[in-house]
């Protein structure tokens, strides 16, 4: 039996039972092993749908959450947990494509209200590593390379700390301490320009 078919997702015609997102936050924070929170999960969710190149979800739920989520019996905790990654990514690609609401990534707060995107940065670029060779003629164009800076200047897993910090010194700081708010109409214009404006969803 191929790893294709043996890979669970939510039964028809029984209802897919989902967490809310504080919910899931909960969950993932009171793992034994470090586990990527929402946040992290949303980015890597956002770059797999903007993606060049289709990812099916048997080969990018793995990498993110690992087996023991991908391959969850029915009626688990761990089950709920991959219901409600998949309906965002689904949520994600259908509002992508014209959906009534606009896209609103999910971000990391401090209890100030401060936005920290270095966890959204990372799951995008987590997630654009599963196709990066398709993404590399992107990344080179001007047209996309440089608005992407908006989100990868914010990656803390792309090159050493201080290099990144010393990138962001001065104006550069500033401006990049402000670029969540151009966030969703950057991922939009990724999806109409890389993704083809194609409507992904797990049914």
């Amino acid at each position: 039996m191929s790893s294709t078919s043996r890979f669970k997702r939510p039964k028809k015609p029984r209802k897919a039972r989902v967490l809310t997102h504080d919910k899931l936050e909960e969950w993932l924070a009171t793992r034994e092993h470090p586990m990527p929170g929402v946040s992290m999960i949303d980015g890597y969710l956002a770059a797999l749908v903007v993606s060049p190149q289709f990812i099916p979800p048997e080969d990018w739920l793995r990498p993110i959450v690992g087996d023991g989520i991908a391959w969850a019996p029915d009626g688990s905790i761990e089950e709920a947990v991959r219901n409600t990654i998949f309906q965002r990514y689904s949520q994600i690609g259908a509002t992508l494509s014209g959906g009534p609401k606009r896209y609103a990534p999910i971000y990391m707060r401090t209890d100030a209200g401060e936005v920290l995107l270095e966890d959204f940065a990372n799951g995008f670029y987590l997630g654009m590593r599963l196709s990066i060779d398709d993404w590399k003629p992107h990344i080179s164009s001007p047209e996309i390379g440089h608005p992407l800076t908006a989100i990868l200047g914010h990656c803390t897993t792309m090159m050493p700390e201080d290099q990144r910090q010393n990138a962001l010194r001065g104006q550069a700081g500033e401006i990049m301490a402000q670029s969540w708010k151009v966030v969703p109409e950057l991922v939009e214009m990724l999806h109409v320009s890389i993704g083809g404006a194609r409507n992904i969803e797990i049914r």
